[in-house]
């Protein structure tokens, strides 16, 4: 029987095929000089380490509860056994102080590791060993400890090990009872550097032309393709397809394309998604830092410095640590003689690296001043220039641009020859360390200097095309149809009497003399104008003056002078609607002391340019919030309707006026929210000048307001809602989860994702048995709620329920299925805020409310397509004030006639006079 050791659950978890082949395979791979390493350092610290310690008893198996039982003393080299699993020990600890029988023994395994920092692995096999230690005795072990190579104590809690440990153990057991296990597929991953199978599994890779040869393509990215049909590179390549860009904007999206990636490949051509931008003065720096992770030490800073012609190599070497600060100082100094050059890296290594040096020996001043001096080229290539290559690393991009290494060496094998340095100090070493890092600098400049080409070459290389664009080759006859034949699209579209197609012609410019001519026509046609003030008004209204100085505070003379100002308005009456020019006077007042005159304050809320009153801007707020019009189509139904010509600038402005006398409404509308016991919050994407931006929803069922922010970030749930004591009913963001109030997660979203996957999945028995386990629990719950509505006194009943259906279908469950597993967490994590509806009256089990306020914006969000940032603000103001309205069964174009602020208090009063 083959035995299931903690080396092969690590193997699993890193890589299936992996742990496969240490099971089955009879040939072990290669394991790599860099692991090799590490296990040296681990037997040399875990000898030197027990040696100190003094521990006398070692080799021991343990299979049972009474081998626990016979132990003495603490063990090292302790070999735990049990149910086909076994692991090693280094040191099994034991607290004799509490010992008195074997349930109250206190247990402590220990690992010594060779790293000074601790790993994924090694924590894993930490929990392996408390798994089995607990599976022996029968009671859970808290804790355990991991010695690093400093002989730091971590410790780490080993309560989880059973939720993190089945997914892994269990399919290793059926392997084992199995008689035929087929080969997991070979998925190329991070880890595979360091996997002794890496060589064999490359081979079947290209032998297969794999998708995992594509640099960062995921598990979770195999698996969409595969369910697609698509098994190989070559298969992607031909699944990209050209689109057309707007015409509106010019800006990409930057996210990678692995089918375009592909396609490269095939053809052999570079594709560019955008021609990256790089200015390239004089004197450039190029940079590349190497470093020890594991101990946190950057040990050689490489300069690559190009003034014209000129290059000059600097290499900044560091014997150990204490040696750090001072490479630090010299890179500073050198970089201050250059200090408006532009410093070029490869990734983000760099960047972190002068972040913590800064840190450690300088200040934030001088990491600012160097991060924006700071340009990874990484990032200029990323989701934009597409290479024939496989990956977009350094090494594999220099190569193919031609750059040259004496010895072609990954990271981890810079690492073993610094190893080596430190224990033999051989200068022929760090010669090969310091040749390693100048050429990749010398690497990063080629690089560098064929992307800034790309923007000269491209056009007329036909190894590089566009991606949304390809090139179109065609002869000079062809050249010349092609010309004639747009030429004769573009006119279809104007009107024909006045752009006559001219095939002739085609070459012939207009001249100054005719833009003369264009110009003078249209000036005339803009110069009818009139004035408003020359207009009889249809009604006068007086207003009363100023009585008391603004700036002395005492009483004003009223003067013998009148002030008026004729203003076109909408009047709103039982009858209808109909436009009057309403003249406002009154007397001025005078001041002795300011020597002023001053008009009365009812004039004063007019500019001087102002000839349009309030009922225009209601107007223009009703059929752009409420009936979603577009603004020229609103200035083209005023100037139908009430015949007056104005632009759509001026009904935005109307908007943004509307919007600024209503801030008080919102912030009323927030304060009355806060005392509801629930309030739903949810939010969308909307374009803002063609990016992405996020509008919030937040409402109580009475009351809507809308906010919007250019990140997801649920900062402006705190602003809006500060201290809120209520129940937040939100969908499954995980934004969401850091917030502190008290939340009720949307049933129909969960609903919905459960019902959507067994649509896709139907012979999935042990989903389906899931889901009827959750179908048995819920739907009792909904019952009730349509009788008696969502009260706790009827709902509370349910509780017992919901603890026994996580006792036998969630807590401590193992599924096999990915679809069981996923939903399995999702109840997990959300346990607390899954039944909050049970436990309080008036708290929503779905988020409808929140999804209904917010629909009305994604339909304008359809008709719009994008919008400004600067008149979003007032429209979404505007828009909270109209859904309060709906849902309080109010007419929203009534209220901002009434110029009331409170919609709560808010009734419906048509007035027959102008305000």
């Amino acid at each position: 029987m083959r035995i299931i050791t903690s080396e092969i659950i690590i193997a699993y978890s890193q890589c299936p095929r992996k742990a496969y082949l240490l099971m089955f395979n009879k040939e072990k791979g290669i394991s790599s000089e860099y692991i090799e390493l590490l296990k040296a350092r681990e037997n040399e610290h875990k000898e030197t380490y027990l040696k100190n310690l003094q521990i006398t008893s070692s080799g021991i198996t343990l299979s049972s509860s009474q081998d626990f039982k016979n132990l003495e003393n603490s063990s090292s080299q302790v070999i735990l056994r049990t149910n086909g699993l076994e692991v090693e020990c280094d040191l099994l600890s034991i607290d004799k102080f509490k010992k008195r029988d074997l349930d109250q023994t206190y247990f402590e395994p220990r690992i010594i590791t060779g790293t000074y920092t601790i790993t994924k692995e090694q924590k894993l096999k930490l929990l392996v060993i408390g798994y089995l230690i607990q599976k022996l005795v029968n009671f859970p072990i808290e804790k355990g400890k991991i010695i690093s190579l400093d002989n730091s104590s971590h410790t780490i809690k080993l309560s989880e090990n059973n939720k993190i440990l089945k997914p892994l153990i269990n399919p290793l057991k059926k392997w084992v009872k199995t008689s035929l296990v087929e080969p997991p597929p070979v998925i190329l991953n991070k880890h595979c550097p360091y996997c002794e199978f890496q060589a064999s599994c490359l081979k079947k890779a290209k032998q297969d032309d794999n998708l995992s040869l594509l640099g960062g393509m995921t598990a979770k990215s195999l698996q969409k393709y595969h369910k697609r049909g698509i098994f190989t590179v070559k298969q992607l390549s031909y699944l990209y397809k050209p689109r057309r860009q707007r015409k509106i904007h010019n800006k990409f999206f930057s996210r990678s394309k692995p089918e375009l990636q592909a396609l490269a490949i095939r053809t052999g051509k570079i594709y560019l998604q955008e021609i990256p931008s790089i200015l390239r003065p004089e004197v450039e720096i190029f940079l590349d830092i190497e470093g020890i992770p594991d101990e946190n030490f950057y040990y050689l800073i490489g300069l690559l410095i190009c003034e014209g012609k000129k290059i000059k190599q600097y290499s900044f070497w560091a014997d150990s640590l204490l040696d750090e600060e001072r490479i630090w100082g010299q890179f500073i100094e050198i970089i201050n003689l250059y200090h408006q050059a532009p410093i070029y890296h490869y990734g983000s290594y760099e960047n972190k690296a002068i972040k913590k040096l800064s840190k450690r020996y300088s200040d934030d001043e001088t990491y600012e001043a160097l991060n924006q001096r700071l340009i990874n080229i990484n990032k200029l290539l990323y989701a934009k220039v597409y290479f024939p290559v496989f990956s977009n690393s350094l090494k594999t991009l220099g190569i193919y641009v031609g750059a040259s290494w004496s010895n072609i060496v990954s990271g981890l094998q810079s690492l073993v020859w610094r190893y080596r340095w430190e224990k033999r100090q051989q200068t022929e070493i760090q010669h090969l360390l310091v040749t390693y890092n100048t050429e990749d600098c010398q690497a990063l400049k080629l690089l560098t200097d064929v992307i800034s080409s790309l923007k000269e070459i491209a056009n007329s290389d036909d190894s590089i095309d566009f991606v949304d664009e390809p090139k179109q080759f065609d002869t000079e006859k062809g050249k010349l149809v092609h010309k004639q034949f747009n030429i004769i699209l573009e006119t279809a579209h104007r009107d024909y009497d006045k752009n006559k197609i001219s095939l002739r012609s085609l070459d012939k410019k207009k001249t100054s003399k005719n833009r003369k001519k264009e110009k003078s026509t249209q000036s005339k046609k803009k110069s009818k104008q009139f004035s408003i003030d020359s207009l009889k008004p249809d009604l006068s209204i007086e207003t009363k003056p100023l009585e008391i100085c603004p700036i002395h505070h005492e009483k004003l003379i009223i003067s013998k002078y009148s002030y008026w100002k004729n203003i076109i308005d909408l009047v709103y009456n039982t009858k209808g609607i109909s436009k009057s020019i309403i003249r406002l006077f009154g007397q001025q007042s005078y001041c002795p002391k300011c020597n002023v005159y001053y008009p009365p304050p009812e004039l004063t809320k007019f500019s001087r340019l102002q000839v349009y009153g309030r009922g225009f801007k209601v107007w223009v707020a009703y059929h752009r919030v409420a009936l979603r019009l577009p603004h020229r189509t609103i200035v083209e139904s005023i100037k139908e309707h009430f015949n007056e010509a104005i632009s759509s600038h001026t009904t935005r402005r109307f908007l943004q006026s509307l919007a600024d006398e209503y801030l008080e409404t919102e912030n009323c509308l927030i304060q009355s929210m806060l005392k509801s016991p629930a309030i739903h919050v949810d939010e969308t994407t909307i374009k803002i000048n063609w990016e992405d931006w996020y509008v919030w929803v937040f409402t109580d069922g009475k009351r809507v307001v809308f906010k919007l922010t250019k990140t997801r970030e649920v900062e402006i749930v705190k602003q809006t809602l500060s201290d809120y004591q209520g129940v937040l009913i939100s969908d499954f963001y995980p934004g969401y989860d850091s917030l502190e109030y008290q939340q009720q997660k949307c049933w129909v979203h969960l609903i919905r994702d459960l019902n959507d996957d067994l649509w896709k999945f139907p012979f999935d028995a042990e989903y389906e048995a899931f889901i009827l386990q959750v179908r048995d629990l819920i739907v009792p719950m909904f019952k009730t709620i349509e009788v008696h509505g969502i009260k706790s006194k009827y709902l509370s009943k349910f509780k017992p329920k919901v603890e026994l259906f996580y006792q036998q279908s969630i807590a401590d469950k193992f599924y096999e299925s990915e679809l069981s597993i996923k939903y399995q967490k999702r109840f997990i994590r959300y346990r607390d805020s899954l039944f909050t509806f049970l436990e309080k009256d008036q708290v929503n089990w779905h988020n409808n409310t929140a999804e209904n306020a917010i629909r009305h914006l994604a339909k304008q969000r359809m008709i719009s397509g994008s919008f400004q940032e600067s008149h979003t603000y007032s429209y979404l103001r505007l828009l909270g004030i109209r859904q309060t309205c709906r849902f309080q069964n109010k007419s929203f174009l009534q209220f901002l006639q009434s110029e009331q602020k409170d919609i709560d208090k808010f009734k419906v009063v048509l007035s027959s006079r102008p305000n």
